[in-house]
């Protein structure tokens, strides 16, 4: 070891040491189990930085002495080097999920340690623990063991390293690993040494409705003391032998639309790329753990869950990045569609950017009937069209798609008179962008407790399809999947927010 490394470590055995005596463990730095345990168990901040300190500790001897021996890539000049000066890092990141293959292998001056990490994390695996040798196995998925509640999903099995790695690893990284430097980079990008879960969102629930639906409601972590929890949903098609994920954007939504449940919330806070890639983290490590194999692989991903995308343009898009990155998630642009109710005309030219579909949360083509469904819309129709027209004529032809939705209320906007004037309005699309592909997806509204918005009758669905559908344009009626577990935007979320006050675990606003 060089002088400078004998120095830090004096100097971080010495952080190490105080831990110790301050927090009352008589450990001693060759009782590294021992420490380990103490973090996993307890999750204090003291056993936390004790943890940090060791591993910092052991990555400096790993860099002094590891650099050679066959397989590691986890020494000082292991892995491939990375040019930083052209690769623009992640402004706000909390994990590496929020990190591109080109922007991890920066931070961890390698990309083969990039290539590793991004192995596991789109299994749904933390690196920092699946590569730690002191990590128990049987821990590697314990996300699924954090609450009494969560059920529905078998996992007797105990993950397994050289499995997983014989089963998903490419050929050249099945004998590859990590060692201490590498692990102490990686280490450096969460905010909690505990790994992913501490430092973006623990699994709160499981659901499984009868159709196989199954929802996921996640707890966000490090949110300055405020208890905020988000939902996901897998929607899977057996028969297409792939699954539909619809992820959430923000908690709550401030669009307010008087039909939906997330509505009602309000925004009470927008989520970071790694808050919304988090969300497919989770998706995978269960259908990963999924035995019956009722949920096929994730094939396409739709923003349709709580909150507006347009209103965290910049998380949505670093977010997509890394979901077509074929080096992290790889799922294909035309795959990811992003919905929006379109508060101004200029936020369809933002999303376009982000190279995936676009949707709009329509609803109506009058405007006095879309301001009551919409009270936040402060802008006609009209212009908001002329702002969907813009950004459809600056993509590629390729993207020149657009699915408008709209949700049917009985009585309310489901009338032969509604179907008309929306057909009317689509055709102001069609006319004016070349090659464009227009679909209508009527969604029949989900029950949230309000008399007032009533699912439409079976008859008035089909009336308002055949309008459409006569005047050329394509449409779908959506299929209601998990009915039986509240799938609807905010459910999960407010059922448990109820939950939680009635036991007084939390206090109810005015």
């Amino acid at each position: 070891m060089t002088k400078q490394q004998i120095t830090e470590v004096f100097a971080i055995t010495v952080v190490y040491l105080m831990v110790d005596l301050t927090s009352g463990f008589h450990a001693t730095i060759n009782k590294s189990t021992h420490a380990w345990n103490l973090a996993r168990s307890e999750k204090t901040a003291r056993s936390a930085i004790f943890f940090q300190s060791k591993s910092k500790i052991r990555g400096l001897f790993s860099s002094a002495h590891s650099t050679n021996v066959s397989g590691d890539i986890g020494g000082d000049s292991g892995g491939d080097s990375t040019n930083a000066s052209i690769v623009r890092l992640p402004p706000k990141a909390d994990s590496p999920l929020g990190f591109t293959l080109d922007q991890l292998s920066v931070k961890l001056h390698g990309k083969g340690r990039a290539q590793l990490s991004w192995d596991c994390l789109r299994l749904g695996i933390d690196p920092l623990l699946f590569f730690n040798p002191d990590y128990p196995e049987d821990q590697l998925d314990n996300a699924l063991f954090v609450d009494e509640n969560i059920g529905r999903i078998s996992t007797a099995k105990i993950t397994q390293r050289d499995n997983i790695k014989q089963q998903y690893f490419p050929a050249k990284r099945k004998t590859q690993f990590m060692g201490g430097t590498a692990l102490t980079a990686l280490s450096d990008i969460y905010p909690s040494p505990l790994g992913i879960e501490s430092s973006v969102a623990t699994l709160s629930s499981v659901t499984t409705a009868s159709d196989g639906t199954t929802k996921l409601l996640l707890k966000l972590s490090n949110n300055n003391d405020q208890e905020h929890f988000i939902e996901t949903v897998i929607i899977p098609h057996p028969d297409w032998g792939k699954s539909t994920l619809c992820v959430s954007s923000q908690v709550g939504c401030a669009q307010g639309c008087v039909f939906c449940a997330t509505g009602k919330m309000g925004r009470l806070a927008s989520l970071s790329a790694d808050q919304i890639l988090i969300q497919l983290y989770y998706a995978n490590k269960i259908i990963r753990l999924d035995e019956s194999g009722v949920l096929p692989k994730i094939d396409n991903i739709v923003f349709m869950g709580m909150g507006d995308a347009a209103d965290n343009i910049e998380s949505v898009t670093q977010a997509v990045g890394v979901m077509t990155d074929r080096n992290c998630f790889g799922l294909a642009r035309s795959k990811i569609t992003i919905s929006t109710v379109g508060p101004s005309p200029g936020v369809f030219g933002d999303l376009a950017d982000s190279n995936a579909v676009l949707a709009w949360s329509v609803h109506a083509a009058r405007d006095d009937l879309r301001k009551k469904l919409v009270p936040t819309t402060k802008y006609t129709m009209e212009e908001l069209r002329d702002g969907l027209v813009s950004a459809l004529v600056g993509r590629s032809k390729r993207l020149r798609k657009v699915m408008l939705e709209v949700t049917l209320m009985d009585g309310i906007n489901d009338g032969v008179r509604e179907a008309e004037e929306m057909a009317e309005f689509v055709m102001g699309i069609v006319e004016r962008v070349e090659g464009v592909k227009v679909m209508i997806n009527l969604i029949p509204v989900n029950d949230i407790g309000y008399d007032q918005y009533r699912r439409p009758k079976d008859e008035n669905i089909m009336k308002y399809q055949k309008v459409l559908v006569d005047q050329g344009v394509k449409t779908f009626v959506r299929t209601t999947r998990g009915d039986d577990e509240g799938a609807a935007c905010g459910q999960l979320v407010t059922k448990k927010k109820r939950s939680m006050e009635k036991e007084g675990l939390a206090e109810t606003k005015v």
